[in-house]
């Protein structure tokens, strides 16, 4: 009898589930409300599901160009250079994706050498360090400023070494919000300079932007954007999270080899999807839905906020994208994965679905920063928001 197959030990071993999979899951178990995954409850807009629905109607469903359909890729060229002054090729310098996050990872795979070492800030978004472990890579975390989560540049310089061969950025941060400005740009050209490090900036947030600030890329600065590879979303900003359509832009010499990843990883994905989105965000209506982006989250975010203000939560207000982390050390010493599996537990009638903070943290909260806080999303319809208020008011005030 041949013996059963022994398998072999786990390339990623300290991997698990993510907790956006099992919180979800917890939520749908006890019948909480689910406010811990990031993505809207209410649909894109209608003109641009007829715009799909026509170029389905119009055949196109086959596979798109391995670097994304032409006319979407010359909107994005177009607006790039209308927002930032830089102009990017649409032939070389511009891929579309399964999502930001298929880049994400082929930027990592295409770059990132056994013992290389790979900067990420933390908290982070938990995909960066799997990508890097798979490359065979090792990871050097560095925290955020334990205030606002702004960058801290003197932490990055005293993580800069001979084997850094990356630098994996994400503002608008998830989960915190937390943006950045053009003296941090220059600060982080500036220790970057005469280096070769790879500068991987994960912006699927920046339109998104609360209280008048302008969004700001790493297309804006002329040195970084040479040495730097700009993941962007379709998804967040157009309210289709499930349609996974992303877009990366970097120098041609670096698209290159990242393009050797995608056609073997992903090469193609949703041709009516991107002929659709091309199509609405050249119309009149896909020019007032990106102008309105702004306002329309950052009411969403104020609503919540509003509703919870004379409450023992705590919270510095998000800076931009649909997340908001929120403190409960006032009223609750439990640590925070504790925490949110007892309140979704609640079911139905009280109980809600957030997402604990220490997930991003790949080597544990480091000293000095809050370890009693949460991430809500308030990409959510008014109804839901109020009934996310409501549940959130009873956690904090378990006695009324």
């Amino acid at each position: 009898m041949a013996r059963p197959i022994r398998p072999p030990a786990s390339k990623l071993p300290h991997v698990k589930t993510t907790i956006f999979t099992e919180m979800s899951a917890m939520a749908a178990e006890y019948g909480a409300l689910n406010m811990s995954q990031g993505f809207p409850d209410f649909d894109p807009p209608k003109a641009l599901r007829t715009a799909v629905f026509d170029a389905m109607n119009q055949g196109k469903n086959q596979y798109a160009p391995m670097a994304g359909d032409g006319d979407l890729r010359a909107w994005i060229a177009g607006e790039t250079e209308s927002q930032t002054g830089r102009s990017y090729d649409v032939a070389h310098e511009i891929t579309v994706g399964a999502g930001a996050s298929s880049l994400l990872f082929a930027s990592i795979q295409a770059f990132v050498r056994p013992a290389e070492e790979v900067i990420v800030l933390s908290p982070a978004y938990d995909l960066y360090q799997p990508a890097v472990e798979l490359a065979g890579g090792t990871l050097v975390v560095v925290p955020l400023n334990a205030t606002d989560y702004h960058l801290d540049l003197q932490a990055i310089k005293a993580a800069l070494s001979p084997s850094t061969r990356m630098l994996i950025l994400n503002f608008p941060n998830n989960p915190t919000g937390s943006c950045w400005s053009m003296d941090d740009l220059d600060g982080l050209s500036a220790l970057l300079d005469n280096t070769d490090v790879i500068v991987v900036s994960d912006e699927v947030y920046g339109p998104l932007q609360h209280d008048g600030r302008k969004a700001l890329s790493v297309c804006h600065h002329a040195a970084l954007s040479q040495r730097a590879l700009i993941a962007a979303s379709f998804g967040k900003i157009l309210h289709a999270t499930g349609w996974k359509i992303g877009y990366l832009l970097g120098p041609s010499e670096l698209m290159h080899e990242v393009r050797k990843v995608h056609q073997y990883d992903v090469f193609s994905t949703g041709a009516p999807i991107q002929s659709g989105i091309a199509a609405f965000l050249n119309s009149p209506e896909g020019k007032d839905h990106l102008i309105g982006l702004p306002s329309l989250y950052q009411n969403k975010r104020d609503r919540l906020l509003q509703g919870l203000a004379g409450s023992p939560w705590k919270w510095r207000p998000a800076e931009a994208g649909f997340f908001q982390v929120l403190d409960y050390g006032q009223f609750d010493e439990r640590d925070d994965r504790t925490v949110v599996q007892a309140w979704c537990r609640k079911g139905a009638e009280d109980g809600i679905a957030l997402i604990p903070l220490s997930p991003f943290y790949p080597t544990g909260i480091p000293e000095g920063h809050p370890t009693h806080r949460i991430r809500v999303c308030f990409a959510k319809n008014d109804n839901t928001l109020d009934e996310a208020i409501r549940r959130l008011l009873i956690i904090s005030n378990p006695v009324s």
